[in-house]
């Protein structure tokens, strides 16, 4: 069972931090008073209703995942993140196909891509839908225990990708955000180093706000028995800074686009 997210008080904001807060009010004309101490945490203890909660989150309407996903692609288009709904995994792994042969590397004329060995990576097909394209697709299946030199080509392969194909463990609509653990087979390598990220996922993954996800970690057993792993990351759009001269440049320390693609429609496990 993994502990609350937060669990210690924060120390209140010495002088300093008071001062430089209270500069940027000023600078943006807005109140300018003490800083607020940080709340010590969303779920510190398991709330009186969180049987109710938990089964409302879990147990979402149709209408209300579909309402979700609508604010999940208004919320994409803001920070220039594409999202494009499908009804299955044939659809998605069309998409993607169609979508490697529209674009080109930013270095070279050959197209190399990595993807994640998933379960749901793996019914896109993409092995046979690129057999008879000019891409050399790798994927992230590794020995166990992992070899060393398997280790160092899987890593060279990365490099040369110019596309990284993930899944995403959630979605938060609110800000457009998808959250991923790493574990084997599945490095956040391949959604950080290729200049385009796509990730696919279900319509099931999509959570209103990130209350929802904190939640989620604290008091669903399943979550629980996932853990939070080694690494979890957030991804709310494509790698961009602002840094020189105020103009905003996508792709600075990571990928340069971001493409989503959403299933839709119930996924059947094979057996």
């Amino acid at each position: 069972m993994i502990p609350p997210l937060t669990t210690e008080t924060p120390d209140p904001p010495d002088a300093n931090e008071q001062e430089f807060i209270m500069t940027l009010q000023r600078a943006l004309g807005k109140p300018v008073g003490p800083v607020r101490e940080a709340p010590t945490g969303l779920f510190d203890t398991r709330p009186a209703d969180h049987e109710n909660l938990l089964a409302a989150y879990l147990n979402k309407t149709q209408t209300h995942r579909n309402r979700l996903l609508d604010t999940f692609i208004a919320q994409a288009g803001l920070i220039n993140m594409q999202v494009f709904p499908v009804k299955n995994t044939a659809e998605a792994g069309l998409g993607i196909q169609e979508l490697i042969a529209q674009t080109q590397p930013e270095w070279g004329t050959q197209k190399s891509v990595t993807a994640w060995h998933h379960p749901l990576i793996d019914q896109l097909n993409l092995g046979e839908r690129l057999a008879d394209e000019d891409v050399t697709l790798y994927t992230t299946r590794s020995s166990t225990p992992v070899d060393a030199i398997l280790r160092q080509e899987l890593r060279q392969h990365l490099i040369q990708s110019y596309m990284g194909i993930t899944s995403a463990d959630f979605c938060v609509a609110q800000s457009a955000t998808l959250v991923m653990r790493t574990r084997p087979d599945q490095p956040r390598a391949v959604s950080l180093v290729p200049s385009i990220h796509v990730a696919v996922i279900t319509l099931d993954q999509i959570m209103e706000s990130l209350e929802e996800l904190y939640f989620r970690l604290n008091w669903d057993p399943k979550e629980q028995a996932d853990g939070l792993t080694n690494c979890m990351t957030f991804i709310s759009g494509p790698s961009k800074t602002g840094d020189i001269e105020l103009v905003m440049v996508h792709g600075a320390h990571g990928p340069r686009q971001l493409i989503t693609y959403v299933i839709t429609d119930p996924i059947i496990t094979p057996v």
